[in-house]
């Protein structure tokens, strides 16, 4: 009699945990250790779109891309052998096989358990590839508000570039009114009027200078995140700044350090977030009293090796009610602005595994520092 309640009980258990098994929201996969399948949920079928008898008896590398496939039984051996764990208990991102052939992100966490001289490995795999599409879809409507505030940007500081172009223009026709009057003389002084020539080249590509930088700033571009230099990108967009600055009265200043990593990210979305910080400092200085002071733009190395960037302005700082929420969507000090800029700033610089923060300058007004991890040994090459 206690004998069929023990029979009872485990094939209870059995069903039981069957059901669990095959319950399961994620893939499921058992092996022994040689890799051999002994267990494939109904969501392990979902995923792979492999029946369980096609798969159970077979190698689990049939799950597995190159160049996994080709190396999961020495990873088997080296456990088995050391110990040393890399992904039991651990659990990583890795990809994985349909069926169909199809590659896919998983999260898989894997399991052990021993019974006596038998090891049975227990394999849970969630599909990320829902989630990564989320991702970027994410990303792709970040990056379309993104281009959505340069153009913003650029008509806030239109007066500061029609005053950065209207220079040159006004001195090619100066200068061209001087060659005129060089070749109403005689003799003709071709000296003097190719002195006059030059001059007009160099005022001419000034302006053009100006005008290709604003193009190449707002035009629509796909994410090209790669090893940069931050000092060549604040000298590419240096005429820009400064053109916002000196139209409203403010001098800006370039502290640029020496010997700095590359860093990964978008050039152009650098340079936005740069401009959204100088034009923010712009505005707080303008009608103030300290605004002879300026704004500084430095960089230098970070402790850990990355590479930090710093607005500073002399202006009225932030109110202490703001605090973390200048950083939010449509939160703004300003009489005019959406508000959105500082959102997008930070959102681009978490994007490249960096930071973006405020404080207090202790001499007046708002420090802005971006900071940014070096790109990886081997990515600026």
């Amino acid at each position: 009699m206690t004998e069929r309640l023990e029979q009872r009980d485990a094939m209870m258990a059995n069903a039981e945990l069957r059901a669990l098994f095959d319950a399961a929201v994620d893939a499921m996969v058992v092996i022994d250790e040689i890799g051999t399948v002994l267990a494939f949920n109904r969501a392990a079928e979902r995923t792979f779109g492999h029946p369980a008898d096609e798969v159970i008896g077979g190698p689990v590398e049939v799950l597995m891309p190159e160049p996994d496939r080709s190396r999961h039984q020495s990873y088997m051996r080296r456990y088995l052998e050391t110990g040393e764990a890399k992904i039991i208990g651990i659990g990583r991102e890795v990809e994985a096989i349909r069926a169909d052939g199809t590659r896919f992100p998983i999260l898989l966490s894997v399991g052990e358990a021993i019974s006596g001289d038998r090891r049975r490995f227990v394999a849970i795999i969630r599909d990320l590839t829902a989630q990564r599409e989320a991702e970027k879809h994410a990303r792709s409507l970040e990056n379309r508000l993104a281009h959505v505030d340069r153009f913003n940007l650029m008509g806030e500081m239109a007066a500061g570039i029609a005053h950065e172009i209207n220079q040159p223009l006004s001195a090619i026709a100066t200068y061209a009114q001087a060659a005129r009057r060089v070749l109403q003389r005689t003799p003709v002084n071709t000296q003097s009027l190719d002195d006059i020539c030059a001059k007009i080249d160099a005022q001419a590509r000034r302006a053009g200078q100006v005008i290709e930088n604003v193009r190449k700033f707002i035009r629509r571009q796909e994410d090209r995140s790669e090893p940069i230099d931050v000092n060549e990108v604040i000298s590419d967009v240096r005429d820009l700044m400064e053109a916002d600055a000196h139209a409203a009265g403010v001098p800006i200043a370039l502290e640029q350090g020496g010997d700095l990593p590359r860093v990964r990210a978008d050039a152009i979305q650098l340079q936005q977030v740069l401009l959204n910080l100088t034009r923010n400092a712009v505005d707080a200085m303008r009608d103030g009293p300290e605004r002879r002071r300026g704004i500084i733009v430095a960089t230098e190395r970070t402790e850990d090796g990355g590479v930090r960037v710093s607005v500073t302005d002399h202006g009225p700082g932030v109110a202490k009610s703001l605090g973390e929420h200048i950083f939010h969507p449509f939160v703004t000090t300003k009489s005019t602005g959406l508000g959105v800029g500082l959102a997008i700033s930070r959102t681009i610089v978490q994007a490249f595994g960096g930071t973006l923060a405020y404080e207090d300058n202790p001499a007046g007004g708002a420090v802005f520092t971006v900071e940014l991890p070096p790109a990886r040994e081997g990515e600026g090459e």
